[in-house]
């Protein structure tokens, strides 16, 4: 699978995609500090970053969001994004 450039929030925090859809919330010197679901639930994952790092404002969480809607949308088209342990790719349907 490709790897994608961590959305960076700060210079302490960064998210990172997986391959099932999930989201790892990193903390330099940490490691990982969290995780969420980012297919099933990405409308909390402002909540999500403001629970770990209150300072964050509206327009970095706004691009990191962006930035990972393009990730997630380039995996499902390439087909390497598996959810409930299904491929998730896009499927031209003939009607």
């Amino acid at each position: 699978m490709k790897q994608f450039e961590p959305a960076r929030i700060n210079d302490q925090y960064s998210l990172t995609l997986n391959e099932t859809g999930n989201v790892m919330l990193s903390k330099v010197g940490v490691g990982i500090v969290g995780q969420m679901s980012y297919y099933y639930t990405r409308n909390d994952l402002p909540l999500f970053i403001c629970r770990h790092e209150p300072r964050a404002d509206l327009r970095t969480i706004h691009d990191v969001m962006v930035q990972l809607d393009a990730q997630l949308a380039e995996m499902v088209g390439c087909g390497c994004l598996m959810v409930g342990g299904q491929n998730v790719a896009q499927q031209c349907k003939m009607v």
